[in-house]
C-alpha cells in the first residue's frame, strides 16, 4: 500500500518523505532499501523507526522532539490512494497562514454523493460543521455508521457568533492534510493527544479560546481514499480497475517500479470491460474473463472456469470449471477443479482443493489447505496459526485506529490493484486471517530548507515474530511443524510422525486440511460492515422499521441505548457489558445523556484514585474523556466533587465491584454530632488529597458557580442524583462546612460564592433552602463583611498615599 502513497507524493513534487513505523518496521526498511526510492534524486525517502509508539500522537510527538521538520508539511496516512493535486490545496493553506497565523491545519475532504458510498468503504458518518465564507471547520463528528437513530449536538455559539453556518453530512474524510510547525508543537504539550481526528482535531475545537484554526479543503474531481480495512480493500481495488485513481491503474506499470525487485517488471494491458492481464497469462480456450479483472503473469486458468470482478495474483493455478467472484487471490495459489469463491480473500501459497466452497467474507491465510468439497463458511477466517485467547494480541493498527474507523481488519500485505494478487509476505499467518498490514505513516516535508537526515532507531531489531505468550503459542506465525505438515498436506504426501502429531481444526478446513479458524474481536454488525464481501447496501424493511422506531424513542428520550447508539461516543458508556452493568447502562444511560457523563467522569476518577494515579495523569485521563464527549472543564470538576463525596458513604446502587471497596462500609449518623464531624474529617482528607485537580478544572468564577449549583442537587438529590436515593442527603446538615471546606482550600473564591447567593435572590423558595440556611447565611455575612473591610483598607491606603 505504501507504495501508492510514494507514488502520489513524487507525482506532486514532493522533495523529501519521512516514512514512520513500528510494527514490523524491519520490513518496512528492507521494502525502502530495495525500492527505487532508495536511489531515486527526486524524493528523498527517510524511514524513522521506533517500536515503543502506540499511536500518531507519540508519532508525531517524536518528530517534534528530532526537529525534522522546520515548515509546513504534508500529513497523510500511509494507506492512502489519491490522484488529487495538492498544488492547489497548498496555495489555500499558504494564502490562509500568510492573513493568520493561527490557521495551522487544513484537512482534504471529499464529497459522497451517496451514503453507499461510505458504506462501501466502511468509514463512519461524519457531521462537519463549517463557515461558508471562511471554510473553517467549527465541528468535526463521527457516527457509528448505518446507524439512523444518532444525534449530532451542536453548540448554540456556533450560530451567534457568524451570520451563517454549514452543517455537511456529505464529506467523507481523506487522511489527507497540510499542516503547520505549530501541530507538532500541540501535541508535545498535550500528551493526552493520541489520535489524530478524535484527539487533536476534537481538542483544538473545544479550546476555540487558544485561537487555533482548522480549514477544509473539498476536493471536488480528484480520487481519495484510505485502504484501512478489508471493506476499503475491495471498495479501493474495484475503483482502480475502474480507473478513477489514473494514472494509477494496473495498464500504466507505474508500480513496477517500485517494491522489491523480485517482482519484476509488470507488463498489464487493457482490454475492454476492464480487463487487465499480463502477457504470460494462460487461458483454455474456453474462458473469458469478465468484466473488472486483473490477472498476473504466470497464471493459468482450466477449461469451463469462470473469473468475475475478481484480481489474481501471479503464479496461480486454476483447474477447470472453477467459478471465482469477486475475490482476491494472490500469488502461488492453487485453485483444483469445480472450486467456488465467492468475495473472499485467498493469501500466497494456499490450496483450495477440488469441490471446495469459499464464501462470502472468509479469508484463507498463508499456506493454509481447504479440503475436498469443504464449505468455509461466509466471514471465516482460517490461519495456519493457532488464536490464543485472553493474550493481548492488539495490533498496532487497532491501537492506532480504533475508533469510529474501526475494525482494521488487514489483509495481504500486497496493495489493493493493479497488483492486490501479490502479498508482501509479512508472517505465516495473520491476527485477522491475512498477514497483518504493517502500519507505517507518512509525514511529507515540503520545506525547502535540509532537514537533518535521520534513520535513528529505538528498537532496530524488531523481534515480534518470535514473540510468544505465557502458553508457548506464538501470536505472530505458525509453528515449523505445523508449515511442514501444511506444505504436506498441500501437494498430498505422507504425513511424517511429527507433522501427523500436528491436530489442525477439522471443522475449519476439513479432515485433510491445514489451518485453524480464528474467531473474530468485532461484533456481528461490525464484523459485516468491515467484511471484504460487499456491503448489503439497503436495510430491509423489518430493519428500516426498527431504526425508524428506535429513533423516535431516542428523540422523546425513552430507549435505553448507550452513549455511543447516540454517536456520542465515550470511554464507559455502554455496549458489551453484562449483569448489573448492563442494565445500569439500559436504565440510566439511554434515560438521560448527563447521568452517562456523569457515571463516565466519577467512574474514570474513581479507577484513577484506585490505580493510585497523580494529578498529571488524572488530568490527562480526564482531559481525553472531556475532549471525546465535546464537554467543559467544569462538567468534569462538577461530578468529580460529587465523587469526592460519595466516598465518605457506603457505594450507590450499582457501583462496579472494583470500586466498592473505596467506600465507607457503614455511613456516618448524621443526626448526630459524632457522625457529622466524621463525615466532615473524611471529606476533608478526601479535598486535601484532590484539590489541585479541582483547581485545575475550574478555569473561572462561572465554573466555580456551575460546582456550587451541583453541589446544592447533590445533597437535594435532585436531577442526575435522584437515582441515587438519599445518599447525598447525608451532607445537607453540614452544607456550610462544605463551603466553608471548599474556600479554604481556594477551590471556590469568594467571589464564586457571592454571586451564588445573589442569583438565588430571585429563585424560588425551594430554591433558596440552602442559600437562606442560618449557618450558611452567617458564613455568607461574614465572607461580605470581609470583603467591605478589605475595600475600606484599600481606600485608606489610598488616601494615605494620595496625602
Amino acid at each position: 500500500m505504501i507504495e501508492y502513497a510514494l507514488e502520489w507524493l513524487a507525482m506532486n513534487n514532493v522533495e523529501e518523505t519521512f516514512v514512520f513505523c513500528c510494527a514490523h518496521a524491519d520490513l518496512i526498511k528492507r521494502y525502502l532499501a530495495d525500492s527505487k526510492w532508495a536511489h531515486s534524486r527526486d524524493m528523498k525517502v527517510t524511514p524513522i523507526v521506533s517500536t515503543n509508539c502506540l499511536s500518531a500522537g507519540e508519532a508525531l510527538r517524536l518528530i517534534d522532539q528530532r526537529d525534522l521538520i522546520k515548515g509546513d508539511f504534508v500529513l497523510c496516512s500511509a494507506d492512502v490512494v489519491s490522484n488529487m493535486k495538492l498544488g492547489p490545496m497548498l496555495e489555500a493553506h499558504r494564502a490562509r497562514r500568510a492573513a493568520d497565523k493561527n490557521a495551522i491545519m487544513t484537512l482534504a475532504m471529499k464529497p459522497v454523493h451517496h451514503p453507499s458510498q461510505r458504506l462501501r468503504l466502511g468509514d463512519s458518518d461524519l457531521v462537519v460543521v463549517l463557515d461558508p465564507t471562511t471554510h473553517r471547520l467549527l465541528k468535526y463528528t463521527e457516527l457509528e455508521s448505518g446507524r439512523p437513530a444518532q444525534l449530532a449536538k451542536l453548540d448554540c455559539a456556533l450560530f451567534s457568533e457568524r451570520d451563517e453556518v454549514q452543517i455537511r453530512a456529505d464529506l467523507m474524510d481523506t487522511h489527507i492534510a497540510i499542516c503547520a510547525p505549530e501541530v507538532l508543537l500541540l501535541f508535545s504539550d498535550n500528551f493526552d493527544y493520541q489520535n489524530l481526528r478524535r484527539d487533536f482535531v476534537s481538542g483544538v475545537l473545544s479550546e476555540e479560546e487558544l485561537g487555533n484554526k482548522l480549514h477544509v479543503y473539498e476536493v471536488a474531481h480528484e480520487y481519495a481514499a484510505r485502504v484501512h480495512n478489508l471493506r476499503s480493500y475491495d471498495a479501493v481495488s474495484r475503483d482502480l480497475l475502474q480507473r478513477w485513481a489514473f494514472p494509477f491503474t494496473p495498464d500504466t506499470n507505474v508500480m513496477s517500479l517500485g517494491g522489491s525487485p523480485a517482482w519484476g517488471q509488470t507488463s498489464y494491458r487493457y482490454s475492454r470491460g476492464h480487463r487487465y492481464l499480463e502477457a504470460t497469462v494462460s487461458l483454455a480456450r474456453s474462458v473469458l474473463p469478465g468484466e473488472d479483472v486483473c490477472i498476473g503473469a504466470g497464471t493459468s486458468i482450466g477449461e469451463g472456469s469462470r473469473v468475475v470482478q475478481s484480481v489474481i495474483g501471479r503464479n496461480v493455478r486454476i483447474g477447470r470449471n472453477v467459478d471465482i467472484v469477486g475475490s482476491y487471490v494472490q500469488d502461488g495459489v492453487t485453485i483444483m477443479d469445480s472450486a467456488v469463491l465467492r468475495s473472499a480473500l485467498v493469501c500466497e501459497g494456499a490450496v483450495i482443493r477440488t469441490g471446495a466452497n469459499v464464501g462470502p467474507g472468509a479469508i484463507v491465510s498463508y499456506g493454509c489447505v481447504v479440503d475436498v468439497r469443504h464449505t468455509v463458511p461466509p466471514n471465516t477466517r482460517i490461519s495456519l496459526c493457532q488464536q490464543v485467547f485472553g493474550a493481548n494480541d492488539d495490533s498496532d493498527d487497532e491501537l492506532e485506529y480504533s475508533a469510529a474507523g474501526g475494525a482494521g481488519a488487514a489483509a495481504g500485505g500486497g496493495p489493493g490493484a493493479p497488483e492486490p494478487g501479490r502479498g508482501g509476505r509479512t508472517g505465516g499467518g495473520g491476527a485477522k486471517g491475512g498477514a497483518r498490514r504493517p502500519r507505517a505513516r507518512a509525514v511529507d516535508s515540503e520545506d525547502d530548507g535540509d532537514s537533518e537526515e535521520t534513520e535513528e532507531e529505538e528498537d532496530d531489531d524488531d523481534d515480534s515474530y518470535d514473540r510468544a505468550d505465557q502458553m508457548g503459542k506464538s501470536l505472530e506465525r505458525p509453528s515449523t511443524t505445523a508449515l511442514k505438515a501444511a506444505e504436506a498436506l498441500a501437494v498430498g504426501r505422507q504425513l511424517q510422525a511429527e507433522e501427523a502429531a500436528v491436530r489442525f481444526e477439522a471443522s475449519a478446513v476439513g479432515p485433510n486440511g491445514a489451518g485453524y479458524r480464528w474467531d473474530p474481536r468485532e461484533g456481528p454488525s461490525d464484523l459485516d460492515r468491515f467484511s471484504i464481501a460487499p456491503p448489503a447496501l439497503a436495510l430491509s424493511a423489518a430493519e428500516e422499521a426498527a431504526a425508524g422506531d428506535e429513533a423516535a424513542a431516542l428523540a422523546l428520550g425513552l430507549t435505553g441505548g448507550s452513549a455511543e447508539a447516540r454517536g456520542g461516543g465515550g470511554e464507559g458508556g455502554g455496549g458489551g457489558g453484562s449483569g448489573a452493568d448492563s442494565e445500569a447502562d439500559s436504565d440510566e444511560v439511554g434515560a438521560d445523556p448527563e447521568r452517562v457523563w456523569r457515571r463516565e467522569v466519577e467512574e474514570t476518577f474513581l479507577r484513577c484514585i484506585k490505580m493510585r494515579f497523580d494529578v498529571s495523569n488524572v488530568v490527562i485521563e480526564l482531559n481525553g474523556l472531556k475532549i471525546a464527549e465535546d464537554r467543559t472543564f467544569a462538567d468534569c470538576a462538577r461530578y468529580m466533587l460529587t465523587a469526592l463525596l460519595a466516598l465518605g458513604l457506603p457505594p450507590p446502587h450499582r457501583t462496579p465491584a472494583d470500586y466498592v471497596p473505596l467506600f465507607k462500609t457503614v455511613a456516618p449518623d448524621t443526626s448526630t454530632s459524632e457522625g457529622k464531624l466524621a463525615l466532615l474529617r473524611s471529606f476533608k482528607q478526601l479535598l486535601s488529597d484532590w484539590r489541585d485537580l479541582l483547581q485545575r478544572f475550574l478555569k473561572s468564577e462561572d465554573d466555580q458557580v456551575e460546582l456550587l449549583l451541583t453541589l446544592e442537587e447533590y445533597c437535594s438529590c435532585e436531577g442526575v442524583f435522584e437515582a441515587d436515593g438519599s445518599g447525598g442527603a447525608a451532607y445537607a446538615p453540614i452544607f456550610a462546612h462544605i463551603l466553608r471546606q471548599l474556600y479554604d482550600s481556594d477551590v471556590v473564591s469568594e467571589e464564586a460564592l457571592l454571586t451564588w447567593a445573589d442569583e438565588k435572590k430571585a429563585a424560588d423558595a425551594e430554591e433558596r433552602c440552602y442559600v437562606e440556611a442560618a449557618d450558611v447565611a452567617r458564613f455568607l455575612e461574614w465572607l461580605r463583611e470581609d470583603d467591605e473591610e478589605d475595600d475600606t483598607e484599600g481606600e485608606g491606603e489610598g488616601e494615605e498615599e494620595d496625602d
